[in-house]
């Protein structure tokens, strides 16, 4: 049974919930160095998804990546360019700028992508096109968070999409068509199988593991996981101004602080135990 490991990597404080360049230095030298470590530990082969930004003023951190043999992919430019709002020829711009950073940086050749937020819209295929990406997995077939996400109206695509990798619409990135860009959507079973709700609830989450375990046997899919470095990273308890919209900003925001630091650690390492997983990277697909 294949399984995909794909990291984020971006400097998002849980703590005052928003962008925050002090967690990159702590990403370096506290959650970089735990999350290799475990990856090491269970033979995992991962893909890291680097904003730009964030790859340009800790250079160090892809290197240490890489030298384990995980692939460098690219997270957009600074988390902040939402592709389901940007325009062709924008989208084209922004992945040029950022696969280039991220290329001359780590050495590697760039050609999987992920979108901040996982918004994208049906510009995004031709721009991926252009670009010379192949894979892009910014699509949670069957996830729902309702009001709990941003851009949730753009989403519901996801409600219908395919549940195995497939090759986008140059029409509805949700549907398969005939452009080359294959998608690898990530886990999902209305609960998404990523590290947010994995904290949230370890209970419910080992359960949908053990639904998708059934599904990747049966219809031969690869399981793919969302995680993120900061996760690993302990965090005070929330200390921020009421702001934005009570369920996307504030309720989800307190719920987002559970079992972070070492809980999450040991979390993520019942997910890859007792269980017989091939880890793959999202590059290896095209072999």
């Amino acid at each position: 049974m294949k399984f995909i490991m794909t990291n984020d990597v971006e400097s998002h404080s849980f703590e005052s919930n928003s962008l925050d360049d002090s967690i990159a230095g702590r990403i370096e030298n506290e959650a970089m160095p735990k999350l290799l470590s475990l990856h090491k530990k269970h033979k995992v082969k991962a893909t890291f998804f680097f904003v730009a930004t964030f790859a340009k003023s800790y250079p160090n951190i892809l290197r240490m990546v890489a030298q384990e043999g995980h692939e460098i992919a690219c997270h957009g430019y600074d988390h902040m360019d939402y592709y389901d709002i940007l325009d062709y020829s924008e989208q084209v711009r922004l992945l040029h700028k950022s696969k280039k950073i991220i290329e001359d940086l780590s050495g590697q050749e760039v050609v999987t992508f992920r979108a901040p937020a996982l918004r994208i819209n049906k510009h995004t295929v031709r721009a991926l096109e252009k670009t010379g990406f192949l894979f892009d997995s910014s699509v949670a077939s069957q996830r729902f968070d309702g009001p709990f996400t941003s851009g949730a109206l753009r989403k519901l695509g996801w409600l219908t999409a395919h549940r195995t990798p497939y090759y986008m619409s140059y029409d509805n990135p949700f549907k398969m068509g005939s452009s080359s860009v294959l998608e690898i959507p990530v886990s999902a079973f209305l609960w998404p199988f990523i590290g947010t709700h994995m904290r949230i609830s370890p209970f419910i989450t080992k359960n949908i593991q053990k639904i998708l375990n059934y599904e990747a046997k049966r219809i031969n899919k690869p399981l793919v996981f969302l995680f993120h470095p900061s996760e690993c990273l302990s965090f005070l308890k929330k200390n921020t101004k009421k702001r934005g919209n009570y369920f996307s900003d504030q309720l989800r925001h307190s719920i987002k602080m559970r079992n972070l630091g070492e809980p999450a650690i040991d979390l993520l390492d019942s997910i890859f135990i007792n269980n017989t997983y091939q880890f793959i990277r999202i590059c290896d697909m095209r072999s």
